[in-house]
């Protein structure tokens, strides 16, 4: 059996290095002299046999970076959350895809019929957050007489290639398209095979543990399938291409589309762990709409992805606009990205195939009804900057070509019993490397780069290498498809009652009893025009808090939720909010509603802690069509926090929440013009 060891160990890098596992046996000649020349004989045996076993551990090369920002003397934290644990089970792959939207053959042919035997967890032990094999043996179990497995799953990913190559114009066209589409981190022909390598082991670490393999995408309407139904948007059409390799190699592949039509990136990104989930092994957000082409909110989404997220998961970028896609390669340079992607859609096909004239036949089949929309005619969404259901496939198939490369390389690792062992690369970084975008910014209030980039551990100006942090942050929304972490969780008072459906209009008698979770006007005129459709299988909705002067104030208690304060509070000062929590933010719904509409740092008002605070327009994050949607609300120097348990005889582990009371202060705020509203609330604290 062969082990491997982390493929990223240069010393020099913290954000590459390993732990080094070690096989050392300790073992002593005790024999005494016997004349029984058979005993010597036999022993002799074992230790040469032992000698031999230890000769062909398996060693992986250090992946050497000549750019190392920071001595190996920073170890990464390992997450204490528990992710689901999936039972042991015996798989027949034999499924199919099915059809496409109603009108498609099967897109993929039947998988191979494949049965792995899982080896019973009777021993295992809590490492990092999940279940791993004391014996670390599942691998070879699994595998034992496994040839012709291997072989038959081999097969199948090379028929789904096939596939691939017949849908879009032959291997060489196709091969060219896929060389357009898919922009890899790294731009050399080693680093993209240790990219493919990477993700090869999370794959592995994924069967080893008896998990899920989990890919989360967010983003704008175009993720979501705007003018299509949602199961043609490209997240699941992907998961029905890879899903059978995954079935083939005893390993569930679970795929969340947790897009949100019409937001930004952030506050979006301050709550990744909320919208997809903190087990998430692959994500991704889509920039190729409304974000244009700077590459500082892109910058500050994967340092939260990799500081928040336990599995410091692989980055899926759906865009190939040059400064995003040089700042995703230089993370990579750097060593904080290890297998990430940039991902183009139609603009990858050669023109020719589309202009092939109006006989659809004479098309390869993946570009065939390329102008044609997957929902009925008329379906809201169906505006010329939405992908068709046609060019949802083309992006599915070319990630998923991606990830049968990693497949692959996987299924070779496996062949040869190798173990991913003390992958600590694949956990989230405690440290960062300093910031790019944030030289564009001043700090202050209005400009919270702490919030969006980290703080240095050191003074920049003396050495421009020196490590960042990342403070934890917390947050609570409204918004959904929400895993995690609902706005209602941290409601204390204030609240009218709740009529339920959420397309229902509410009347002024609700607005007058408390704040109401109500949904702006064209978010509820669109959905009622999707309902008129069958709702098209959509799961987003822009739900909030809004409030008029006579709802009244909205009581919210935040719970200090790490890091653990492991030192005593007997002092006053020690109760002080600012010695927990570092910064408030509250952002509202992103919907234009005319220049007499709630307008939040002057119209509400924020008692945080029990003292009166104020708010600053956050100004250089969180927009949406040019339109601030964040504010910062001060955490005053007298406020203070709650205790809600002491802890353990009032030293350690001390339970405290901030209360925040809201209200409208605002006269002339009315719901004609625009209420006021909550979507996020978003803390740090240390």
């Amino acid at each position: 059996m062969q082990r491997r060891r982390p493929a990223g160990g240069n010393p020099a890098n913290p954000f590459q290095h390993g732990r080094v596992a070690t096989f050392t046996r300790n073992m002593e000649d005790r024999a005494s002299p016997r004349s029984n020349t058979v005993i010597i004989i036999a022993m002799l045996t074992f230790l040469f046999g032992i000698l031999y076993m230890e000769q062909n551990i398996f060693k992986a090369d250090s992946n050497s970076n000549a750019n190392a920002l920071f001595v190996d003397q920073y170890k990464n934290m390992p997450d204490k959350s528990q992710p689901k644990v999936r039972g042991s089970a015996t798989n027949a792959s034999g499924n199919n895809l099915g059809q496409l939207g109603g009108g498609n053959k099967d897109i993929i042919p039947a998988a191979a019929q494949i049965q792995i035997v899982t080896k019973p967890k009777e021993d295992a032990k809590e490492h990092g957050g999940e279940i791993i094999d004391v014996h670390a043996d599942k691998n070879a179990t699994d595998l034992d007489n496994t040839a012709d497995k291997s072989k038959e799953t081999k097969e199948l990913i090379s028929k789904i290639r096939q596939e691939f190559y017949t849908r879009y114009g032959g291997e060489k066209e196709a091969l060219e398209m896929l060389t357009r589409g898919i922009i890899s981190a790294s731009d050399t022909p080693e680093g993209l095979k240790k990219a493919i390598d990477h993700t090869a082991e999370r794959i592995i670490l994924a069967r080893q543990n008896s998990r899920e393999f989990v890919m989360s995408f967010g983003g704008y309407s175009v993720t979501v399938g705007r003018g299509n139904y949602y199961n043609q948007s490209y997240p699941f059409i992907m998961q029905k291409v890879l899903e059978p390799v995954f079935e083939a190699v005893d390993l569930k592949l679970v795929v969340r589309n947790s897009a949100i039509g019409g937001i930004p990136s952030f506050p979006y990104g301050w709550c990744l762990p909320n919208f997809l989930g903190s087990d998430s092994d692959v994500v991704s957000w889509d920039y190729g709409m409304n974000e244009g082409n700077a590459a500082d909110a892109f910058e500050s989404y994967m340092r939260h992805s990799i500081s928040t997220l336990p599995k410091r998961p692989m980055m899926i970028m759906l865009d190939t606009k040059r400064p995003r896609v040089d700042m995703m390669k230089w993370y990579h340079k750097n060593g904080a990205l290890l297998d990430s992607i940039a991902v183009g859609k139609g603009d990858a096909v050669k023109k020719t195939f589309l202009k092939m004239g109006v006989d659809d036949k004479k098309k390869p089949i993946g570009f065939r009804k390329w102008l044609e929309w997957g929902a009925p005619k008329g379906s809201p969404g169906q505006s010329n900057w939405h992908p068709k259901r046609m060019e949802h496939e083309l992006i599915a198939w070319m990630i998923a070509m991606r990830f049968l490369d990693a497949l692959d390389a996987a299924i070779g690792m496996l062949d040869n019993g190798i173990i991913v062992e003390g992958d600590d690369k694949h956990e989230k970084l405690p440290l960062l490397p300093p910031p790019i975008s944030m030289q564009k910014y001043g700090s202050g209030p209005g400009s919270p780069t702490h919030l969006l980039y980290g703080i240095s551990l050191g003074d920049v100006r003396d050495d421009a290498q020196v490590p960042w942090h990342m403070d934890p942050v917390s947050c609570r929304t409204s918004f959904l498809p929400n895993i995690q972490g609902g706005l209602a969780e941290i409601v204390v008072s204030g609240l009218a009652d709740d009529v339920g459906d959420d397309l229902k209009s509410r009347d002024d008698s609700q607005y007058s009893s408390g704040w109401v979770v109500d949904v702006g006007k064209v978010e509820r005129d669109t959905k009622r025009k999707v309902e008129k459709v069958g709702g098209l299988g959509y799961i987003d909705m822009k739900n909030a808090l809004y409030g008029i002067p006579e709802s009244g104030t909205l009581r919210l208690s935040l719970p200090h939720e790490r890091p653990v304060h492991n030192h005593p509070h007997d002092q006053d000062s020690d109760m002080l909010a600012r010695h927990w929590f570092d910064t408030l933010v509250f952002c509202e719904v992103n919907e234009k509603r005319g220049k007499d509409e709630c307008t939040p740092q002057k119209d509400m008002a924020f008692i945080v802690g029990g003292v009166k605070s104020k708010a600053v327009q956050i100004t250089n994050a969180a927009a949406y069509l040019k339109k601030s949607i964040c504010i910062n609300v001060d955490i005053p120097v007298d406020a203070r926090v709650m205790v809600k348990d002491t802890g353990d005889e009032g030293t350690e582990n001390v339970i405290v929440e901030l209360t925040v009371d809201v209200s409208v202060s605002n006269k002339s705020v009315n719901r004609k013009n625009g209420a006021c509203s909550i979507s996020h609330v978003v803390w740090q604290s240390h």
